[in-house]
């Protein structure tokens, strides 16, 4: 029976941040950010030169999916995810295009939208590189770019090359062309030293307005940049603590959403900046670390709270109480990504995955819509939970989702234990900002500039969020620190420990 396709990179430090290319030209072109309490951490560029989804289609050609799952039994595929290096760690999937030096670890590591990259020159015609950008002491741009040298070889220093899919064991192409990283921007608003400013936490790049993006700090402050002039538009207080992360609603140019330690959810429209909207507040005001929109439904959004083991699913339409609640973790969550939207024929919010401190990534299936949460009184039990357009009902030791690869313990979830599963790790961001050695702060807002749509609170007529199990599975050898889709949304990248693992959905 063939296996699933598993590829792996092992970098030289312990990685936090992951973000796939959005470029159609190369598209397992990933950025990775290590997290060290030395000043020397790493941008690195990964690549694979070989097409993984010629080699994926072609290794999966007598694959039945039905094969793999095992709803309702207690035995595991072990041979359910292959490394294409045939187990061996001394070869890798991706070879090391560049990288540069980063003072403190990336917050966040992203590229910029495809949008901008339409209608531009890149590398072969002698136009600009793609351009990734992270955040931390700063808001930084940094440039991929590609050289030649007059004698025909690579002539960027630094590039750390491995391996030899595709490349030289010199670090060059077979063209005679190599990689740099270098820094295009440093975006501030302070002419203090670098290290005594408050870390940027977070950040999203405007897909419909490339040249802008919104930066979050735990000064409590959010920051609108136009990078083409490396200029700060406006800058506003967001929230009455820290601010942990935001993101542009998906096609508006306009309306951003952020959330913070003072466990609210809030919307900020740039031609109204002197209004925010409360689209929800946590329990016992309880801090929300992410925040994640769907790519097929701009009004649906996931986000989870500092050392929360579930993922809330909120809808715009109907703010103040999630609309569904995504199980099955048993420790704090690190990170959570929108993956393909579904076939054309869906409405909902399409494929959703989650990681961490558990070193486990789980996959949701959200491509249906959501059915109408229940009252209270008639909220499924632990041991019955409602998946979609299916009921998936077991106890004792079953997993009640597929896995994408064997998993370390495969006996250590059930469905019973999915509503009342321990905490008990820290939260990879507080720990970031501690190994910077910097502190938090808080601000004093009020709430007077902040119109609460907020549900009833305790009202016994309150519905309450679906709880939703996924439908697959993977473990690492430790914790997942972050993870990412790819632009189609069909491969997961997760770094765990040292390692990247790329998983075919």
């Amino acid at each position: 029976m063939s296996s699933q396709r598993l590829l792996q990179y092992e970098s030289n430090y312990p990685l936090y941040g992951v973000a796939f290319s959005n470029s159609s030209s190369h598209p397992f072109r990933i950025a990775l950010s290590s997290i060290s309490s030395s000043s020397s951490n790493k941008l690195i560029v990964v690549d694979q030169p070989q097409d993984p989804y010629h080699r994926h289609h072609q290794h999966h050609h007598h694959h039945q999916p039905s094969h793999h799952i095992h709803h309702h039994s207690q035995t595991y595929n072990n041979n359910a995810y292959s490394s294409s290096s045939g187990g061996s760690s001394n070869t890798s999937d991706f070879t090391q295009l560049a990288s540069t030096s980063l003072n403190l670890p990336a917050t966040k590591v992203d590229w910029e939208p495809k949008e901008s990259l339409s209608g531009i020159g890149y590398e072969d015609s002698g136009g600009r590189g793609e351009l990734i950008a992270t955040s931390g002491d700063a808001l930084r741009i940094f440039e991929v770019t590609k050289e030649w040298n007059s004698d025909g070889i690579g002539g960027a220093s630094g590039g750390g090359y491995i391996g030899k899919n595709g490349f030289s064991s010199s670090g060059t192409e077979s063209d005679g062309s190599s990689y740099s990283v270098k820094s295009r921007s440093m975006l501030t608003n302070s002419k203090t030293p670098h290290a005594s400013l408050p870390p940027v936490t977070s950040f999203s790049w405007n897909p419909k307005a490339p040249h802008s993006i919104v930066t979050c700090s735990i000064d409590t402050t959010a920051t609108l940049w136009d990078i083409n002039t490396s200029q700060a538009l406006t800058q506003l207080i967001a929230h009455d603590r820290a601010v942990y992360d935001l993101s542009w609603l998906p096609d508006s140019s306009d309306i951003f959403i952020s959330v913070g330690a003072d466990g609210s959810l809030r919307a900020f429209d740039l031609r109204q900046l002197e209004h925010s909207t409360i689209l929800y507040e946590s329990s016992k005001d309880t801090p929300l670390a992410r925040i994640a929109f769907s790519k097929r439904e701009q009004h649906m959004m996931a986000c989870f709270g500092l050392d929360d083991n579930s993922t809330m699913i909120l809808d715009m339409r109907s703010p103040g109480q999630p609309v569904a609640e995504l199980v099955g973790h048993k420790a704090p969550l690190g990170g959570i990504a929108w993956g393909a939207p579904g076939r054309g024929d869906q409405t909902g919010g399409g494929w959703i995955a989650s990681c961490g401190d558990d070193s486990q990534v789980l996959l949701y299936d959200l491509t249906q819509p959501i059915p109408e949460s229940r009252p209270s009184s008639t909220k499924p039990s632990s041991t019955t939970t409602r998946t979609n357009s299916a009921m998936m009902t077991g106890g004792g030791n079953n997993k009640a989702y597929d896995t994408l690869s064997p998993p370390i313990t495969p006996n250590s979830m059930s469905l019973s234990q999915s509503r009342s599963l321990s905490v008990n790790a820290n939260n990879d961001d507080d720990e970031l900002i501690s190994r910077s050695g910097l502190g938090s702060r808080s601000r004093s807002r009020g709430s007077q500039n902040g119109s609460s749509i907020n549900g009833s609170g305790n009202s016994s007529d309150q519905q309450q969020p679906l709880s939703i199990l996924p439908v697959k599975g993977w473990t690492a050898n430790s914790e997942i620190n972050n993870l990412s889709f790819n632009e189609k949304g069909d491969w997961l990248g997760c770094v765990s420990g040292n390692k990247l693992n790329v998983l075919a959905i």
